[in-house]
């Protein structure tokens, strides 16, 4: 029987130096370690426009500061910016710049301290578009009315101090709670989240102090109006969408349940099966020969399952003859790695491929289609393989694919352990019902495919 995975690649535990922050309190250096194409700031490509957003570690040392920063989330959910700021460390002048914001002042605390001091959801039923779990509003019994800066603050701090306790406060107050998921932005793309997990990140309490930023005219403020404020005001500005990029990078959310031999047409393989926190998702993993053994970068291929290519041989993608190839690859050298997620239809999920399939035969292509269906072209995210490659001891790695994104992420995951040393491209047969889709895959995608497909196109 073949050596178990983890007798192959014991997981290493590193221990890290830390760094004293300016207020007595050590962060890991692992923030120090992020780093995006652009070194500190993260390039947005916008309707032509080039906008600098702030590296996730800097924001993080924004907070454990006591500073605020600027947090966004996405375009296609509520399209606002927050001010944020660690609730531990609200002050009447924090506070005071949040209430400027033009917004609502909100405490983002996670379930224990709701039940702590005794807070309840203030309607029986949440009907709010996207369920942000509002809960009785309070003020520290020491306030006069509590509506002051200066007394905002000190509830805030009070309400997330683990002595506090419901006698402390009186009901109903100036300070709304929101009680904010576990598990952070990885279980709710929310600012409440955000808020939550900067905190955490910063060595805080886990809460945080949030408020939409309006602009002059009263209305939301929009990208533009919000980088210019950041700005304006110094501010380290940054999304949710890399928020949640980097906490599946820099975080262990994976871990091995099930192991066994498997046999396969290609060669032996070991099987391993992965659950992730937070998330309802078994990524699988085949592991040939002893790759994080191995002198040179093993063979890697991240595959994201497609029901109907790999399993039924549809002619309209060529996912399953990838797949076969990058095990034939992998066979032929006698070691490799093939991870495989269940990302479905570039990450649409199997009913939204099978919807967009049908736009594509009303014309449009599987960018358009994608589009149509209000979904980015791509919605697949490699963190989740990045953690598995990790787990299995791997650190360079030459990876089987035709996509740059795939080489961009694990680009950006050289801070964490793991560096793509070369690109090999996986190019089947095209047919003539495929031959179009690799086209614009190629075209608008940036797939490293050939040039005479066009030909074949029915």
């Amino acid at each position: 029987m073949r050596r178990p995975i983890e007798r192959i690649a014991k997981e290493r535990i590193v221990t890290r130096p830390t760094i004293a922050r300016p207020d007595g309190r050590v962060a890991s250096d692992r923030l120090t370690g992020y780093s995006s194409r652009n070194g500190s700031a993260k390039a947005d490509q916008r309707g032509g426009k080039v906008t600098q957003f702030s590296s996730i570690p800097s924001a993080v040392e924004a907070i454990g500061r006591g500073e605020v920063v600027i947090v966004v989330d996405a375009e296609d959910r509520e399209n606002e910016g927050d001010f944020i700021c660690s609730a531990e460390k609200a002050t009447t002048e924090n506070v005071n710049f949040l209430i400027k914001g033009g917004g609502i002042p909100c405490l983002a605390i996670l379930p224990d301290v709701c039940e702590r001091l005794k807070l309840h959801p203030v309607v029986d039923q949440n009907t709010t578009p996207l369920g942000t779990a509002y809960v009785t509003p309070i003020d520290h019994r020491t306030s006069k009315t509590g509506i002051t800066a200066e007394e905002r603050a000190r509830t805030i701090r009070e309400a997330v101090s683990p002595s506090s306790a419901a006698a402390d406060f009186v009901k109903p107050g100036h300070v709304l709670p929101l009680v904010a998921k576990e598990g952070g932005v990885l279980r709710r793309a929310g600012h409440t989240e955000a808020s939550v997990d900067l905190a955490r990140m910063a060595g805080l309490t886990p809460a945080g102090v949030l408020c939409e930023v309006l602009n002059e005219r009263g209305e939301r403020a929009t990208r533009d109006e919000l980088i210019a404020i950041a700005a304006r005001h110094r501010l380290a500005i940054i999304s949710i969408e890399e928020l949640i990029a980097y906490r599946r990078l820099s975080e262990k959310l994976v871990q091995r349940v099930a192991e066994a031999d498997l046999p396969t047409r290609f060669g032996p393989f070991r099987i391993a099966v992965y659950s992730v926190k937070y998330e309802l998702q078994e990524p699988i993993v085949l592991v040939m020969g002893d790759p994080a053994a191995s002198p040179s970068p093993p063979l890697v291929r991240m595959h994201s399952s497609c029901f109907t290519g790999d399993l039924i041989a549809s002619l309209r993608c060529d996912c399953g003859d990838q797949l076969r190839m990058a095990l034939e690859r992998i066979g032929t050298e006698g070691q490799g790695v093939l991870v495989y997620l269940p990302q479905e239809g570039r990450g649409i999920g199997l009913t939204g491929k099978i919807r967009a399939y049908a736009l594509q035969d009303d014309g449009l292509d599987t960018v358009e289609a994608n589009h149509a269906l209000g979904y980015k072209a791509d919605m697949r995210d490699y963190g989740i393989g990045i953690q598995i490659l990790k787990d299995l001891g791997l650190t360079r790695i030459r990876l089987l694919t035709n996509n740059r994104k795939k080489v961009d992420a694990l680009f950006n995951a050289r801070g964490f352990g793991l560096d793509v040393v070369d690109q090999i491209p996986l190019c089947p047969a095209p047919n003539a019902h495929n031959a179009q889709y690799l086209a614009t895959k190629r075209a608008k995608l940036g797939h490293l495919l050939p040039e005479s497909l066009e030909g074949l196109e029915s």
